[in-house]
């Protein structure tokens, strides 16, 4: 199997004062570009997860505060029994 990543080719269009920038500081666009894009793409997923995450319902909430509750419950019976 080899190691090699597939490339797709796109065509994108930028501000020329800005690409202007960016040519100063690389000589490696598809470098550049791949690397902003997996920050985008990061910052996607928080953006998701923390709306979930404010976005849950109390009772949901609630739910989880007794699991929470239950697990450390017998974690510590177990580190209690196992002289921790």
């Amino acid at each position: 199997m080899s190691n090699s990543t597939q490339k797709r080719e796109v065509l994108v269009a930028l501000d020329a004062e800005f690409a202007d920038k960016i040519d100063q500081l690389t000589d490696n666009w598809t470098e550049a570009i791949e690397q902003a894009l997996r920050l985008w793409y990061a910052k996607q997923i928080e953006d998701k997860l923390r709306k979930f995450y404010l976005n849950r319902s109390q009772e949901d909430i609630e739910d989880e505060k007794e699991w929470f509750n239950l697990v450390e419950e017998q974690i510590e019976e177990t580190w209690s029994s196992d002289g921790l």
